[in-house]
């Protein structure tokens, strides 16, 4: 079997996350076997880790910004929830912002939280983008709980989430992601500050 190597360094590469992007879709696409793909690099850190954690891609940096390897281990299929019944769904200019994985206290505050999502799946107006910082990120990777399943199935429909990579750290949950993207505070923050309509939660 073969080793592919990625070389993203400055000298080579103007778009690292392109390049890395249009390589792997070649191995896909041609199906080649390889053993063992390694990116190695001197820019962009951390939008090369934001794309391959956002593909479900499953990997081990060495190094820092100036000089790194990333040794690629796997990818982890994230699965989807069709719904039978297909509905017609419009998506609103609104910002849905949660920074708690509950309304409210305890096992009650859970519980609404769970039948907010289960009413705006089954709904049919659907906010354009679901902003989570601090505990709200964990809602992306408990899978003991129905909500990750309207989060995904409001994904699917064009919904865009996105989750606080700071925060992601912290509750060590970012390679366990099961629905959204890795993000940051500022971007959040920013989208917010921008937004016309932001409901939170």
């Amino acid at each position: 079997m073969k080793e592919a190597r990625i070389d993203v360094s400055k000298k080579v590469s103007q778009d690292p996350v392109a390049k890395i992007k249009s390589v792997l879709e070649q191995i896909r696409e041609q199906k080649i076997i390889v053993k063992k793909i390694e990116i190695l690099g001197d820019q962009s850190l951390e939008g090369i880790e934001n794309f391959l954690i956002n593909h479900g891609y499953i990997f081990e940096t060495i190094g820092n910004e100036e000089g790194f390897s990333i040794l690629l281990k796997g990818k982890e299929e994230i699965g989807t929830l069709d719904f039978l019944e297909e509905r017609v769904i419009r998506i609103e200019e609104k910002i849905l912002f949660l920074k708690d994985d509950r309304i409210g206290e305890g096992e009650i505050g859970k519980q609404l939280l769970n039948h907010f999502f289960l009413n705006l799946s089954k709904g049919s107006l659907f906010p354009k983008e679901i902003l989570l910082l601090n505990r709200a990120v964990l809602l992306c990777s408990d899978t003991g709980r129905g909500v990750l399943q309207d989060l995904q199935y409001l994904e699917k429909k064009g919904v865009k989430i996105l989750a606080c990579k700071t925060c992601l750290e912290h509750y060590k949950v970012l390679n366990k992601m099961s629905v959204g993207e890795v993000s940051s505070s500022v971007v959040i923050v920013e989208k917010m500050m921008n937004a016309s309509n932001v409901i939170t939660l």
